[in-house]
Formats: structure tokens, sequence, C-alpha cells
């Protein structure tokens, strides 16, 4: 007799859960963003969340420089002492990104949009949102695909 089918979930979902997770390794207190790079055999390249660069102190330790300054959230980037969680993750996964997809937590920024751009992802996967919306453009000029997925608990 044959067993009931459970659902699996997509690939796309799949990996949108697994930004879930590294996205709490960040240390930003205002948003938890995460990123990954997966290869087309469906492996992952490499990780990366938000936070301050190496050796530096976290911003939750110290405050937010952004808030100081009175900067709204999608603002003030260049003010912003911390690394973008795509950024990580396409610093370490190098020129193994080229051609793979990039999966995160919210719309990548203008800045981000174009590195993504550069190092070859084909493909974003985005499963929340961002109020500075113009990286998508960037990424949609550029031919590369973006996809809206919502990660069930």
């Amino acid at each position: 007799m044959p067993m009931d089918r459970f659902e699996r979930p997509t690939w796309d979902e799949y990996f949108a859960r697994i930004v879930e997770d590294v996205a709490l390794r960040s240390t930003c207190f205002k948003r938890q963003i995460g990123a990954i790079v997966v290869n087309q055999d469906h492996e992952i390249v490499a990780t990366g969340f938000n936070g301050n660069v190496r050796g530096a102190p976290h911003c939750d330790d110290i405050g937010c420089v952004k808030d100081k300054m009175g900067f709204k959230s999608g603002e003030g980037h260049e003010w912003c002492t911390a690394v973008h969680a795509e950024q990580n993750a396409l610093i370490q996964s190098g020129k193994m990104s080229r051609g793979s997809t990039l999966y995160i937590n919210a719309f990548p920024c203008k800045i981000c949009a174009r590195l993504i751009v550069n190092a070859g992802i084909k493909k974003v996967v985005i499963s929340g949102e961002y109020t500075d919306k113009d990286g998508l453009q960037i990424l949609a000029e550029s031919g590369v695909e973006v996809v809206h997925v919502k990660v069930r608990k």
C-alpha cells in the first residue's frame, strides 16, 4: 500500500527558509537580512548576513549610526558601517557565483543590485520586502530573473 504523499517545499521555498536562519546571525537590530548563493546543482556556495565589518563593534552593541543621523529605512547607505548580506555572500562565493541563484529575504538595494549583476548571478529569489525598490529595476534591466516566494512556516 503506497504511503500518503506529503508536500515537499520547492527548491526556492527550501532555500528561502534557510535564508531566514542565516539572517538570525545579523547584528543589525533594525533589519535581519540573510542571503545565500546556490549553484545550478542546488548546492549552497556561500551565505551572508548583514553586520559591521570584521573587527568593528557591532550595531547591537553601539547603536545604529543611521538612527543617530536621522535616516529612514532605505536611506543613508553611505553612512551605515555595515556590510549587506548580499555583499557578504558574494564576497565569499567569488567566481563561483557566476550562473548561480541568490536567495534573500529583502529587496536588494541599488548598490547590491549592481554587485549581483556584475557577479554573474542569473536569478534572485526574494522572500521579503524593503523600502528601496530601485534595485529591482536594475536587476530587471540587466536580465536577471527575479522571483518572489512566500515562506511557509
